[in-house]
């Protein structure tokens, strides 16, 4: 099994109308549970493996107890009264609801649609030294994060907003367990100068904290993707 981390504590969440931006209509379904039940183990996580983080105000109090409370029946919703660094520290208050440290989590920015047939408990099992996977596409956008890997397919660094490489992140992000993520969180602080940019502590350059503790990470291709961040 595995829990999907979902931050949607952005400024943006919470749209000028009073709605928020979850509910969108994107081809008929809601923005977000169209993005989440697009991903490869929509269909083998428990909903209450979900887990998401928002601020607290009351459009999202009102959203957590009626649309979400349909969609993902138990999911646990943490509430943050003020603003994180950026979507990596909300993250952490999503683990902080762990009861299985051993356990493979995904984080979730449930901003691009994509097709992938990726099955992470499988790459972790082949691959006992990987720490996390990054799910990725062809690009040149500087609005993205990127990943770049030597000439022999190994991970060698993360970088946000920044094209280092042609493989853009595709917003979803996935760790062997809490304990890498955590020592990942520490390796960002503990290297703010570059690791933080304008202040904020993205997910992606996280994986730069997996690599520093010995482990690689696969950088697992997607197909057919649509950035819904704009709709």
């Amino acid at each position: 099994m595995m829990r999907v981390i979902v931050p949607l504590a952005g400024p943006d969440f919470v749209l000028a109308n009073g709605k928020v931006k979850a509910v969108l209509d994107l081809d008929g379904e809601p923005l977000l549970k169209k993005a989440l039940e697009s991903r490869p183990w929509a269909g083998s996580v428990d909903p209450a493996k979900y887990v998401f983080v928002m601020l607290d105000r009351p459009e999202t109090r009102r959203f957590a107890q009626s649309e979400l409370a349909d969609w993902y029946r138990q999911s646990q919703v943490v509430f943050l009264s003020q603003p994180t660094r950026g979507a990596a520290f909300s993250a952490l208050a999503g683990v902080s609801s762990y009861t299985n440290i051993d356990e493979p989590f995904v984080i979730d920015l449930a901003d691009i649609l994509y097709s992938s047939s990726l099955a992470p408990h499988k790459v972790f099992a082949d691959s006992p030294d990987c720490g996390g996977i990054a799910l990725t596409f062809h690009s040149d956008a500087p609005e993205y994060s990127y990943l770049r890997c030597d000439a022999d397919g190994r991970f060698v660094e993360a970088a946000e907003k920044q094209v280092i490489s042609s493989q853009a992140s595709a917003g979803t992000y996935i760790f062997a367990n809490a304990t890498v993520f955590l020592r990942a969180v520490a390796h960002a602080i503990e290297n703010e100068a570059t690791q933080a940019r304008g202040g904020l502590f993205y997910v992606c350059p996280l994986f730069n904290g997996v690599r520093a503790q010995g482990r690689n990470v696969s950088l697992s291709p997607v197909t057919e993707v649509v950035d819904i961040k704009l709709r």
